[in-house]
C-alpha cells in the first residue's frame, strides 16, 4: 500500500524512472544548497552511537551486473560533513551514464521533522567523483534531514535501475565543523623561539641522563646560542631554550600568516628535548614554562581565533616517570608492577632487555594499556588537559599500544565527554581505515597522503610519479575513506620526524642554499597540500624555506627567524588567505578532473558557481590545460579564462567558476 504523500513505487525501466533521472540534474544545483537540515539529526549523529544492524535491500541482478555497491552502515558510503549527508556508491568503471538519489518519505527510525517532509519525492543528481582500479565512485550531497532514499541508476546501455529503498542509520559518522576551515602549524617548542632565557638551564635537571644507568653518548647540553652549530645529540638532549613564552610571543606572527590551529609537540616534564619520554604527564616541563604560562598561551590563542592541540603519549613513559621508578625500586611488590611488561627484576633503568619499550628502546618503557589502572590514569590525563583548555589531542604511536583499538575507543569516549568538538588525531603513517570508523580517531596524521603522493608528484623527478599516477593515487585515497574523514584530514608532508619539505624537494641539506627551482617546488607542494580537503599542517620553519635532513635529526634545528625567506612567508600567507576566502577549499567534496603528463587537476566543491579547479604542473615547461565548461577566474591574478589556460612550469593555479558563465 502506498502511504499518503509518498511517491508510488517505481518499476525498473519505467518511464517515470527515466524522467526522474533527467529531473535530478535540474534539481542538483538547487536542492543541497537551499534546503535546511534537521539539527536533531546532527545531534544524534554527533553522539557517536554505534549504528544498529540493518538489513540491506536486495540488489537487483541488473545493478549487481554493474558492480554496484552501497551500504549506509559503512561510513565510507554515508557520512555527514558541512551540514550535508554525503552518499556514495561504487560501480564498475564505465558502467553508468548517470545516477541520482530519490528521497523517499517514511522509514522506521526516529521521526524526522521539517525538511524531510518538504523534500520527499525530490531527486538529487549524483556526480562521478573518481575512478581507480576498474571501479568508479559516484557521490551526492543530501539534506541531513533525509531518512530514507532510493538510488536510481542509468547504465551506459539498458534500462534504468532502481535500488532500495535504504534507511539512514542513527549515529552517522559526522565531521567536526571547524577542522575543514583551518590552517594548521606544528611547533616543536624547544626549537621554535626563546621567550624566557631564565628557564633554559632547568632542562638539565629533568634530563634522562640523571636516571639512565645504561647511558651512552654525550652528556646533555644547553646551547649558548640560538644559532649554535648542531651537536651530536641534536635529536634529544641538546637544548636551545625555546619555550611556551616564545610561542606566546610569536602568536601575532602566526595569526598574520593565517594560522588558526596549533599542534604542539609534548610540553610535559620529560627526559629529553623532544618530550616523548614523560617524567610526569601532568606537570609542565620546567624549561618550557609552567601551567600559568600554558593557560596564558591558550587564552591568547583562543582570543585570536586559534585552537591548540596537545600531544598525548599513552604508549610509553620516560625512565623518570614516578610509576616506573616505583617498579624499579619495589619490583613485583610495586602497585604499578602491571603497568609495565617486565621480563626480569631487579634491573637497571635503561636496560632494554629487562622490560618492553617502544620499538625496543630502553629509555621509553612501554605502558601496558590493557591494564585497567593504566587506562583509567591515562584517560584522566587526557580529560585534564582538555579542561585546561586544549582543543584536541594528537595521539602518539597508537598502533604500538597494547590492544590499541580498544584503548582508543575508550579514549574517544572520554575526550568527547569533556569536549564534543575536540579533535582526535592518531599518529598512523599508513592509510589504515580501521581507525576511522567513527568510533576512534577523527583523522590520522596523513603522511600516506602528504609524503607518499603529494611529495612524490611535486618532486617532478620521474614520469612514473606524474599527473596520471597522482590522480590515481588521490582517487584511491578519496574512494577509500568517508567524506567526513576527508573533511577532518590532518594533512602533513613533513614534521619533526622527517626530513624537511625543502630538503626533500632538492633544496639541499642544513647549511646549504636552496635553488630557485627547489623553492618553486615547495610552493607547488604546499599549494597542492592546501587544495586537498581537510586541515593543511605546516611544520615550523617551512614557511621560512628552512632546510634540514633527517640524518642527524637536522630537521629539528631551531627556526632561524633572522634568515626567513620573505617570499616563502608571503606564499604561505597567501595560501591561508585563499583557504579562508574560497568556500570550495573548505568543502569536503573532491572530484577528479585531469591527470596527464606533468599535469594534475581536480575540482573542489559541487558543480555550481564558486567551484574551484586546482591545477598543478610539476614539469619544467609551461603546458596548456583544457578547462571545464564555463568562465574560470584565477583566484590570485583575477584574470578570467574560458576553454584553456596555461599552467606555468613548476606552477599552480586556483581557478574559480564564475556565476552565470556556464
Amino acid at each position: 500500500m502506498t502511504r499518503r504523500g509518498a511517491p508510488p513505487p517505481v518499476r525498473p525501466g519505467s518511464r517515470t524512472l527515466r524522467l526522474r533521472l533527467a529531473r535530478a540534474f535540474l534539481l542538483a544545483t538547487l536542492l543541497p544548497a537551499t534546503l535546511p537540515f534537521a539539527p536533531s539529526a546532527v545531534a544524534r549523529a554527533e553522539e557517536g552511537a554505534a549504528p544498529p544492524a540493518t538489513t540491506l535491500p536486495a540488489t537487483p541482478p541488473a545493478a549487481a551486473a554493474l558492480g554496484f555497491r552501497h551500504d549506509p552502515a559503512d561510513p565510507t558510503d554515508l557520512s555527514i560533513a558541512e551540514g550535508r549527508l554525503y552518499l556514495r556508491i561504487r560501480v564498475d568503471d564505465g558502467s553508468l551514464a548517470a545516477a541520482s538519489v530519490q528521497i523517499v518519505a517514511g522509514g522506521t527510525g526516529p521521526a524526522r521533522t521539517g525538511p524531510a517532509r518538504t523534500v520527499a519525492g525530490a531527486a538529487v543528481a549524483m556526480v562521478r567523483q573518481a575512478q581507480a582500479d576498474g571501479h568508479a565512485a559516484w557521490i551526492a550531497a543530501l539534506p541531513v534531514g533525509v531518512h530514507r532514499y532510493r538510488i536510481e541508476l542509468a547504465p551506459m546501455s539498458g534500462d534504468p535501475i532502481a535500488v532500495g529503498p535504504y534507511e539512514v542509520p542513527s549515529g552517522v559518522a559526522t565531521a567536526l565543523p571547524w577542522v575543514a576551515h583551518g590552517v594548521g602549524y606544528q611547533i616543536f617548542p624547544d626549537r621554535f623561539f626563546n621567550g624566557d632565557p631564565t628557564n633554559d638551564a632547568r632542562a638539565l635537571a629533568s634530563d634522562a641522563f640523571n636516571v639512565d644507568a645504561r647511558w651512552s653518548g654525550p652528556a646533555p647540553v644547553v646551547l649558548p646560542s640560538w644559532a649554535s652549530a648542531p651537536p651530536e645529540s641534536l635529536c634529544c638532549h641538546a637544548y636551545y631554550g625555546g619555550d611556551l613564552q616564545g610561542i606566546l610571543d610569536k602568536l601575532p606572527y602566526l595569526a598574520a600568516e593565517g594560522v588558526d590551529v596549533l599542534y604542539l609537540n609534548p610540553i610535559v616534564d620529560a627526559g629529553s628535548a623532544h618530550g616523548y619520554d614523560a617524567s610526569s604527564f601532568l606537570d609542565v616541563a620546567p624549561h618550557l614554562g609552567d601551567l600559568a604560562t600554558v593557560r596564558r598561551l591558550l587564552a591568547r590563542a583562543h582570543a585570536l581565533g586559534m585552537r591548540v592541540l596537545f600531544d598525548f603519549v599513552p604508549d610509553h613513559t620516560g625512565l623518570g616517570f614516578w610509576a616506573f621508578r616505583n617498579v624499579v625500586r619495589y619490583g613485583p611488590n610495586s602497585p604499578y608492577w602491571d603497568w609495565y611488561v617486565v621480563r626480569r627484576w631487579p634491573f637497571e633503568p635503561g636496560d632494554a632487555t629487562a622490560y618492553a619499550g617502544w620499538s625496543g628502546v630502553g629509555s621509553l618503557p612501554q605502558l601496558n594499556t590493557s591494564d585497567p589502572g593504566v587506562e583509567r590514569y591515562l584517560l584522566e590525563v587526557a580529560r585534564y588537559w582538555l579542561t585546561v583548555g586544549f582543543d584536541g589531542l594528537r595521539v602518539d604511536a597508537p598502533n604500538a599500544l597494547v590492544d590499541g583499538h580498544t584503548f582508543v575507543r575508550a579514549l574517544r569516549s572520554a575526550v568527547k565527554s569533556v569536549r564534543p568538538d575536540a579533535y582526535l588525531v592518531g599518529e598512523i603513517w599508513s592509510a589504515d581505515p580501521s581507525w576511522l570508523q567513527g568510533d576512534q580517531f577523527d583523522s590520522l596524521m596523513n603522511y600516506a597522503l602528504g609524503r607518499d603522493v603529494l611529495l612524490k608528484y611535486a618532486k617532478g623527478a620521474s614520469p612514473l610519479f606524474g599527473g596520471r599516477w597522482a590522480q590515481t593515487q588521490l582517487a584511491r585515497w578519496t574512494m577509500g575513506q568517508p567524506t567526513a574523514v576527508a573533511a577532518m584530514g590532518f594533512n602533513v608532508i613533513d614534521s619533526h620526524d622527517t626530513s624537511r619539505l625543502l630538503t626533500d624537494l632538492g633544496g639541499g641539506d642544513w647549511g646549504d642554499t636552496p635553488s630557485p627551482s627547489a623553492l618553486s617546488r615547495e610552493r607547488l607542494a604546499s599549494a597542492l597540500l592546501y587544495a586537498m580537503p581537510g586541515l593543511p599542517v605546516t611544520f615550523q620553519g617551512d614557511e621560512c624555506a628552512q632546510l634540514g635532513q633527517k640524518a642527524g635529526d637536522l630537521e629539528r634545528y631551531p627556526v632561524q627567524w633572522d634568515a626567513c625567506d620573505a617570499g616563502m612567508q608571503a606564499h604561505y600567507a597567501l595560501l591561508a588567505r585563499l583557504k579562508a576566502g574560497l568556500p570550495a577549499l573548505s568543502d569536503p567534496l573532491w572530484l577528479a578532473y585531469r591527470g596527464q603528463g606533468s599535469v594534475l587537476a581536480f575540482l573542489r566543491g559541487a558543480p555550481h558557481p564558486g567551484q574551484l579547479l586546482a591545477a598543478f604542473n610539476s614539469g619544467t615547461a609551461a603546458v596548456p590545460l583544457e578547462l571545464p565548461a564555463g568562465m574560470w577566474t584565477d583566484a590570485v591574478s583575477g584574470r578570467s579564462y574560458r576553454g584553456q589556460v596555461s599552467l606555468p612550469a613548476v606552477g599552480w593555479r586556483y581557478l574559480v567558476l564564475a556565476a552565470g558563465a556556464q
